[in-house]
């Protein structure tokens, strides 16, 4: 699903993003990326969206070779791709219903599909009673809830979450994690960038550790990994 091979990441202003960064992730895994602040984790994600290319090495999601799309491409490419940041990003005129429906609609999808995809996608995040809500009626997670419901609305085979829970309380992070999981269970390969070690200990996946651009760590059994 994701590999990368000898990838090197180096921006216009000198700073070494990532560093000789080869690894696989398997279709249907569910990742942890961890590391501090200026570890390369932002970079690595911008070049599984196409927002980056590598400056040298291969990057392929899905077959694609991602650096070597053309720019008019990324836009088609990123359909298969469902991104959940931090902040939400909802639109705040659109109820839940609609801003689900908002990922349909930009690409062209009929209506009827529309009404059928949306409803099922509210089932899995467990909101069809919020559906006319629009988000400042909502809490935190369950505005991250209609978040992920957008990244998935198109059946994306890669789910990239940058910091999911970085806003919400403990309570509300377990229940994005496991709103993730049920997804991953489904058939979709999750790539988690996160600070949060007690979720990294508590659902213990393979955790990949980003220091200076390296992968210092790779842990298939997940849990802890000392340094963080």
């Amino acid at each position: 699903m994701v590999h990368l091979q000898n990838v090197y990441k180096v921006y216009k202003n000198g700073v070494n993003a990532l560093n000789d960064v080869t690894l696989d992730i398997a279709e249907g895994e569910f990742v942890y990326v961890i590391g501090d602040t200026g570890s390369g984790k932002s970079t690595f994600i911008k070049l599984l969206d196409g927002e980056e290319i590598p400056t040298k090495g291969i990057v392929e999601v899905n077959g694609i070779n991602v650096g070597k799309l053309r720019f008019s491409r990324v836009p088609l490419y990123r359909r298969n791709i469902g991104v959940v940041f931090q902040d939400y990003r909802l639109l705040e005129r659109k109820t839940v219903y609609e801003n689900i429906a908002f990922a349909l609609e930009v690409i062209n999808k009929p209506k009827a599909e529309i009404r059928q995809r949306v409803r099922e996608v509210l089932e899995i995040i467990d909101l069809t009673e919020k559906t006319k809500s629009f988000p400042t009626e909502l809490s935190g997670g369950q505005q991250q809830r209609v978040t992920i419901g957008r990244a998935i609305a198109n059946n994306p085979k890669l789910l990239i979450c940058d910091e999911p829970t970085g806003n919400l309380d403990p309570e509300r992070s377990n229940e994005i994690v496991e709103l993730l999981e049920r997804i991953n269970e489904r058939g979709t390969t999750i790539i988690m960038v996160t600070h949060d070690m007690n979720l990294v200990n508590k659902y213990r996946k393979r955790t990949i550790k980003l220091d200076y651009g390296h992968i210092v760590s790779d842990s298939k059994e997940g849990g802890y990994i000392a340094n963080v």
